[in-house]
């Protein structure tokens, strides 16, 4: 069984992979962009939101 945090951290680096792909074949940013694309929403927000799932006890 794939817990909630699983299901949370897979979704957001699917998001961050989508995103990262994006900023480099569609636009023309740095790969310091590109880093923290990834940092942000690939490992910041799953945290996050999972931490904040945690604290107010939603199932």
């Amino acid at each position: 069984m794939v817990s909630r945090e699983n299901k949370i951290v897979g979704g957001f680096i699917i998001v961050a992979l989508v995103l990262g792909y994006a900023s480099t074949m569609l636009t023309d940013v740095t790969s310091t962009v590109t880093l923290a694309i990834f940092l942000g929403v690939g490992v910041i927000a799953p945290m996050l939101v999972t931490n904040y799932l945690d604290i107010t006890g939603a199932v």
